[in-house]
């Protein structure tokens, strides 16, 4: 499934067109672990786009959920709030939650606000998943 600008609040709305726009792919790395991976900016225009999508990844209660956040090309504070909003919800559904991977950018924002250890971010996606599925 796909998440995007069309789907922000549950309601259908026209694609906008700018490229800078949040969407957020999900799968399913092994049977319950969900990865999702957004693409683009998280900010306070398109937080809403990560937040539905983390929603619904915790609702379907898998064992993990991993947020990798290699197509990321920014990471303001609102994201930084979803991100710590979902682990929190994550882990009263009592799924293993974590983030991996990121540009230079974003890794530099989850280390000075020390979130890094928070969010149990790794430096890969395979470091991530292998550390929460053990």
């Amino acid at each position: 499934m796909t998440y995007g600008p069309e789907h922000i609040g549950g309601c259908e709305r026209v694609p906008a067109t700018r490229p800078d726009l949040l969407r957020v792919e999900v799968s399913e790395s092994r049977p319950g672990v969900l990865v999702l991976s957004p693409f683009g900016e998280v900010d306070v225009a398109s937080a809403d786009v990560l937040r539905d999508a983390t929603r619904d990844a915790v609702a379907a209660t898998p064992r993990c959920l991993v947020v990798d956040l290699a197509g990321l090309t920014f990471c303001g504070s609102t994201g930084l709030v979803v991100l710590m909003d979902a682990r929190r919800e994550a882990e009263a559904a009592g799924v293993r939650f974590g983030t991996a991977d990121g540009p230079p950018i974003v890794r530099r924002v989850l280390e000075i606000t020390r979130l890094g250890p928070v969010l149990r971010h790794r430096e890969t996606l395979d470091a991530a998943l292998q550390e929460l599925d053990a």
